[in-house]
């Protein structure tokens, strides 16, 4: 899509970016710092052992992002023939609000990952729809200062889903997610009330009402974004109708994947996003369980190490926006791969956390605080990686074929995410009972996950740098 906007209002950009603020709660409140620890709990109280608990939560949560992976395409034809981005992402942020606050409503295992699920799908769709509007609130050469702009501020979120964790531990009690065991992989399931030392009436805790309070926090925060102001584009989906756009939207889809795959820019920019995005979403999924079971923190030392990471990324997030728009979108992944690559080292390298294993010496020569350093690299590389998604994207699309080329990018990046929750919860679940301890299990996970992320770089490397070209007002295929 060709921009249609002539200049650039700071003002309706800030309106916009509120709803980055907003959904950054669901991804920080309930996606990082809840449904894993909440599913995994709510799994043992069912009668599961730790291990199932653990891998079927992240089944349920895979399988959203697989549902993401299949439709967002699809979503993407759609978003390009509507006019215009904000309707959907108003109607699928209202649904998200909903089904997440009716989480805490249901004790059953499976009704409650159920809700999640469409939660998440619902919150998936309403980024698309929201990522859209970049080129409808901004002129093309401040499209990489909107795109960082939102994921910067959106990290202010972050912070409130920090402070909803903290006023949720001291209204409602702790989980007890860190009084699990390093061993717990080889304790049966009638002995974990013992073995956790707390009645089964209190093992939830916090955990519970974060559902309803990140909903709320998520409707608040979101509400300046309906005043903002879009350009509208052809509105094909009032003159024609849903059911004939829809069929519409699979043969463009179809189209728009052949397309893709031959014009070889971005057919390695998908390729390489769908490795390493694969691994950032299972990062976000696993930062708190990780912090908790893996590095042997409290609850309260893990929130600080995710407050660190949240710090960060709103001061350096700003930075990889000025990259993107003088050096392009090809520099810049190139420098968050790097960064990436060295935070996922950090911990593979790391001392042990737990006392009882001891690893050959290049397997624990740092100490244990330079965790503290991958949380910083990882809070620039976290908001940056989003940065160099949405600015590839939009240089390599086609005029008119925004959404759906963002709709394949996002298709490799949850398509993937399906597969590395999946793999990252096999991993935890086999070593914690083989080996016996769950920090030894995380270590193995994180080496999986840094090798995702070396195979994603090489295909990154292989995109060529068409920022010039795209600022003289020429646009892919670039022929």
């Amino acid at each position: 899509m060709a921009t249609i906007v002539t200049k650039t209002s700071k003002m309706n950009v800030m309106l916009w970016t509120t709803y980055d603020i907003a959904n950054t709660i669901f991804s920080m409140g309930i996606v990082s710092m809840t449904v894993l620890q909440y599913g995994t709990l709510l799994g043992m109280l069912n009668g599961f052992d730790y291990g199932f608990s653990y891998f079927i939560a992240n089944i349920l949560v895979a399988l959203s992002t697989l549902i993401v992976a299949i439709t967002i395409p699809v979503m993407g034809t759609i978003s390009d023939n509507n006019g215009k981005g904000k309707p959907g992402t108003i109607l699928f942020g209202s649904l998200t609000i909903l089904l997440t606050g009716f989480v805490f409503l249901f004790e059953n295992f499976f009704l409650a990952m159920f809700l999640f699920i469409g939660a998440n799908i619902f919150y998936q769709w309403g980024n698309l729809f929201y990522d859209t509007m970049i080129p409808r609130i901004s002129h093309e050469k401040d499209i990489g200062w909107v795109s960082a702009v939102g994921v910067a501020l959106g990290y202010f979120g972050s912070f409130f889903a920090v402070i909803f964790n903290l006023v949720a531990v001291a209204l409602f009690n702790d989980s007890v997610y860190e009084l699990i065991p390093d061993n717990i992989g080889t304790i049966s399931p009638n002995n974990y009330e013992a073995a956790l030392g707390v009645p089964k009436s209190e093992w939830i805790g916090h955990l519970g009402p974060m559902w309803v309070i990140c909903a709320a926090g998520f409707f608040l925060m979101a509400l300046p974004f309906l005043l903002t102001r879009e350009a509208a584009g052809r509105n094909r989906l009032k003159e024609e109708g849903l059911t004939k756009l829809f069929k519409l939207a699979i043969t463009e889809t179809i189209e728009t994947g052949k397309e893709i795959w031959r014009f070889k820019d971005m057919r390695w920019f998908v390729i390489g996003w769908f490795f390493t995005v694969d691994v950032v979403q299972t990062v976000i999924y696993i930062m708190k369980p990780a912090a908790i079971d893996g590095f042997g923190m409290g609850e309260s030392q893990a929130t600080i190490l995710l407050l660190v990471g949240v710090v960060f990324a709103v001061i350096l997030t700003g930075f990889a926006g000025p990259i993107a728009d003088r050096k392009g979108p090809k520099f810049l992944a190139s420098l968050v791969s790097f960064i990436w690559i060295i935070a996922l080292a950090i911990p593979l390298f790391a001392e042990s956390f737990d006392s009882s294993v001891e690893l050959p010496g290049f397997l624990s020569f740092l100490p244990n605080f330079t965790i503290f350093f991958m949380a910083i690299l990882v809070g620039f590389g976290m908001g940056s990686i989003w940065v160099v998604q949405r600015t590839m994207t939009i240089e390599l699309a086609p005029e008119g074929k925004v959404g759906k080329y963002f709709g394949f990018s996002k298709l490799a990046g949850k398509g993937s995410s399906a597969f590395g929750i999946i793999l990252f919860g096999g991993v935890i679940s086999i070593f914690s009972s083989t080996v016996g301890s769950l920090a030894l299990a995380y270590k193995i996970g994180i080496g999986v996950l840094l090798v995702l992320f070396i195979i994603g770089t090489s295909f990154f490397m292989r995109v060529k740098n068409h920022h010039e070209e795209y600022l003289a007002g020429k646009r892919a295929p670039f022929e």
